[in-house]
């Protein structure tokens, strides 16, 4: 089994890899870094993953960037965990179309809250890239919503798709966005707060979250 090491920053979307570690049950060392410090802007991290951004999986000391490859990887790393279809080309491809989905379509659009002067740097246009966010976000979110009708995950039994689906509830709640009209996107992310693993690294990422601010 290689050696997995995952730099991580806690409550950014690296918690997608974070949970699935836990998941699989895998053996691996976490490296939390501090976006607020511009840890990920050191020459030590950039070396790791030019591109500044959490998360990053070393693999035996290679570096492996971007949520779906690590995600795909780590599904064929540890197959008795079962963190995504295999087997059926049609179900991994719908599998693999909703994680393109989080990462492409879902949190470009919630993440612009979080720097809407990034995307934008006229005088004033902060409100407007928040309002559009939000616009989406909500159409979003319903379609989240609508997919977890009648079922409990996202595939019908517990796939990282999940744990990305959690990142984007849990951003919500930090931003206070009104999420009541999505009761069963509600009732995963309570499934998914009693999940072991999910228990398990959100604990380690208050643990890294309170060293970080100690230091600060």
């Amino acid at each position: 089994m290689p050696k997995l090491t995952l730099y991580f920053s806690p409550g950014a979307c690296s918690l997608v890899p974070h949970i699935t570690l836990e998941e699989a049950g895998a053996t691996f060392e976490a490296k939390p870094i501090a976006l607020k410090k511009g840890d990920q802007r050191t020459p030590e991290y950039l070396a790791l993953n030019p591109k500044g951004k959490v998360p990053v999986l070393l693999i035996d000391g290679r570096p492996l960037t971007e949520n779906v490859a690590i995600a795909s990887y780590l599904a064929k790393t540890f197959p008795n965990a079962k963190l995504l279809p295999s087997g059926d080309p049609e179900a991994e491809a719908q599998a693999l179309s909703l994680l393109a989905w989080c990462s492409s379509g879902v949190h470009p659009r919630i993440g612009a809250f979080f720097g809407p002067q990034r995307l934008c740097d006229l005088p004033d246009s902060a409100a407007s890239v928040t309002r559009l966010a939000g616009e989406d976000t909500a159409k979003n979110f319903a379609m989240v919503d609508k997919l977890l009708a009648g079922k409990g995950w996202a595939l019908g039994q517990w796939s990282i798709v999940d744990a990305y689906l959690y990142v984007f509830w849990r951003w919500a709640g930090f931003l206070k966005i009104d999420v009541g009209g999505y009761p069963n996107y509600a009732k995963h992310a309570a499934r998914m707060a009693e999940r072991p693993s999910v228990k398990r690294a959100l604990a380690r990422e208050a643990d890294a979250q309170a060293s970080l601010d100690k230091a600060a």
